[in-house]
């Protein structure tokens, strides 16, 4: 069976402690097997070093934590911060994307911003999902960086999507 082409319809829930290691793992395969196509190698590799499992166990805890978890398998994930309108994270495994799964993710993020009357949302988006975010209503902003703890900065696109009123 060829998970690229066959996955099963997975499950989106809440992240709890106990998803800590498997949220870091599709950071790091993201990171590592996604992102090259738009940053250098030594960016990659860096931005792959500058997270530990336990930067993820407390930011469950502090953040709306969603993941998408498939036979037992945490596939995608995304992190939201309400108060600031802002999607901190939003990562998918490579295999999986293309199935609709950020996409889920993000949509669940806004109805939420919707539901605390919060009328955008903004992300620092990767370079290489500028084109996803635009398939969803985001526009660029302005280019920023993200600066490492070992001194490495990566470029990131701000972005963000005002939602109409209601009226």
């Amino acid at each position: 069976m060829n998970s690229a082409h066959e996955i099963q319809t997975p499950v989106i829930r809440r992240a709890t402690a106990l998803d800590r290691d498997g949220i870091w793992t599709v950071f790091l395969t993201s990171v590592l097997e996604l992102c090259g196509t738009h940053y250098e190698r030594d960016e990659v590799l860096a931005w792959a070093r500058s997270l530990e499992p336990e930067t993820f166990g407390t930011s469950i805890l502090t953040r709306v934590t969603l993941v998408a978890e498939e036979a037992g398998r945490i596939v995608a994930f995304g992190q939201f911060n309400p108060e600031q309108g802002e999607v901190e994270t939003l990562y998918v495994a490579p295999g999986f994307t293309g199935h609709g799964l950020g996409k889920t993710l993000l949509k669940m993020f806004e109805e939420m911003a919707l539901e605390k009357g919060i009328g955008w949302m903004q992300m620092g988006s990767t370079l290489n999902a500028v084109g996803f975010f635009e398939k969803e209503g985001y526009k660029q902003a302005r280019m920023e960086q993200i600066q490492l703890a070992d001194g490495t900065a990566i470029p990131r696109i701000r972005m963000s999507k005002s939602f109409p009123e209601k009226g």
